[in-house]
């Protein structure tokens, strides 16, 4: 049953993605401050990606893959999902210089899933890394200092 939710989680994260990237300009040129907000998913994104490389076990579905560790380095000292960070700091602002209710509707899909994919991920690492529960202690999931 882990692996259906996990491909469940997986599939509505990236059709829902895959649909605002279609639907949606990917930058915002009107706005600069909202450019900079896109812009800085991206440098979150990758130095999630740079961080996540070292364990060399990158993996899109939220079960922990065998062989992994525990990344602490970087940007996963501050915050534990960087990537769904940087998706949110992404596509919040393409949805705003982009509103209509469709957008809305699909962005809120995304956003709920990304939360409940975060919740179920946080189980199964604490499942499979026995130090996950200190380390979440002083981390936040996806803002820092707040969540």
């Amino acid at each position: 049953m882990k692996d259906v939710k996990a491909s469940l989680l997986t599939i509505v994260q990236y059709v829902s993605l895959a649909v605002m990237m279609w639907k949606m300009p990917w930058f915002n040129s009107s706005c600069k401050i909202l450019l900079g907000i896109e812009i800085l998913g991206f440098i979150v994104a990758f130095s999630g990606l740079y961080e996540m490389k070292k364990s060399s076990k990158i993996n899109i579905s939220p079960t922990p893959l065998k062989g992994a560790f525990l990344v602490r380095t970087g940007i996963y000292s501050i915050i534990r999902h960087p990537m769904y960070t940087s998706l949110l700091l992404i596509f919040t602002p393409v949805l705003i210089s982009n509103y209509n209710l469709f957008n809305l509707v699909v962005f809120v899909i995304f956003a709920v899933n990304l939360i409940l994919k975060l919740s179920y991920e946080e189980i199964l690492l604490k499942q499979f890394f026995k130090d996950y529960k200190a380390y979440s202690e002083t981390t936040k999931r996806i803002i820092p200092f707040i969540f």
